[in-house]
């Protein structure tokens, strides 16, 4: 079984079961060590009567964590709030301490009684009690804030990792599938070229230049963007081919579903349909087309993306398969699972399908 979909994936599949093998390696945890303490009675017996306990209980274990990783971390840990988040962990701790009071007062007791189990008492002080309570459900607490955070100190690092490989290899301009600078590089180089001879469209041009650089430079280290924002780029990036370039290409976009209030990882959109720029530049066609639907329903994108070619080309020329595989890596890094990508070809025109759960990102 690959554990890697398990551990990372939003997928509701893999999240359902990685929460139900979670909790249950917790109570089963809990139970054998409430029954070792049991010493007057099988362990089996008290095995089973502490089982039920642990098993009517451990609700609000879930809520309190929950509230932790759901609540108090990307609502206030992240955004620096660290003494809100303090306080309001002291505030849960309080109230769930009191729940587990109750639980263990008029819940607990009757199923250990209905076991037999009543003798088991102990002459703890309220002091004590409060303590041992406070010190179990932040110990859980901090537990699944730990697999929370580990998880995506793992994920970034794996990103870092990736994005250190490609500074790399554009530092040492050997990989021309790092697209990032290129695009901009020869839209700069158009722009230089096109200055004599129009120069009455420079200032647009450099605008849209000026605008796609601080996306590159600054929202492209962000987790993740604005799809709003992130098509307004995508357009700035077509209406700038379409200023610089000296052929007649056939641009059309097509743009379906509601973007508002949906997010992107970014940097995943425009290189794709730079790509097909990028191509379309190495063929010598008497007719050019750029071919762009982009779909929203229900949180998931569908990009379908078509431009021309020569009937007698089958192959992605100059690095774009390199490309499309370092697209295809940051989509396994950030919606494992909740991601195809897919590259087709016909007689007359290359392809790309993609469709991603938005709301499958890993944070």
């Amino acid at each position: 079984m690959n554990l890697y979909p398990l551990v990372f994936s939003n997928n509701p599949k893999y999240r359902i079961t990685r929460h139900i093998l979670f909790w249950l390696s917790l109570i089963l945890y809990d139970t054998v060590f409430a029954a070792l303490s049991w010493t007057r009675f099988p362990f089996e017996h008290a095995f089973a009567a502490n089982f039920f306990v642990e098993l009517f209980s451990f609700p609000l274990d879930m809520a309190f964590c929950y509230a932790v990783i759901y609540f108090l971390i990307p609502h206030y840990l992240f955004r620096g709030k660290y003494i809100v988040m303090l306080l309001y962990w002291l505030l849960f701790s309080l109230i769930f301490i009191l729940l587990f009071r109750l639980d263990n007062l008029y819940v607990s007791t009757r199923i250990l009684a209905m076991y037999g189990m009543t003798t088991h008492t102990h002459s703890a002080s309220f002091t004590w009690e409060f303590f041992d309570l406070f010190s179990q459900i932040n110990m859980e607490g901090c537990m699944a804030a730990s697999i929370k955070l580990g998880k995506m100190w793992y994920i970034k690092g794996q990103e870092l990792n990736l994005l250190k490989q490609e500074k790399r290899k554009s530092e040492r301009q050997a990989d021309p599938g790092n697209i990032q600078p290129f695009f901009l590089l020869n839209a700069l180089d158009r722009v230089e070229s096109l200055s004599a001879e129009e120069p009455h469209i420079l200032p647009g041009m450099i605008g849209k230049l000026k605008h796609l650089l601080l996306y590159v430079v600054y929202d492209n280290n962000q987790a993740r963007v604005q799809l709003e924002k992130e098509l307004q780029f995508l357009q700035e990036y077509l209406d700038l081919e379409k200023a610089c370039s000296r052929e007649k290409i056939d641009i059309r976009t097509r743009l379906s579903g509601s973007v508002a209030g949906e997010a992107i990882a970014p940097f995943i959109i425009l290189p794709l349909v730079a790509t097909s720029f990028h191509q379309l530049a190495q063929f010598d066609l008497k007719e050019k087309f750029v071919d762009l639907d982009i779909r929203l329903n229900e949180g998931r994108l569908y990009l379908q993306l078509r431009w021309s070619k020569p009937v007698d080309t089958s192959a992605l020329r100059n690095g774009s398969h390199s490309i499309l595989h370092h697209i295809d890596k940051r989509l396994n890094l950030l919606y494992p699972q909740s991601h195809e990508m897919k590259v087709i070809i016909k007689t007359d025109q290359f392809g790309i399908d993609c469709a991603i759960d938005l709301h499958a990102a890993v944070n």
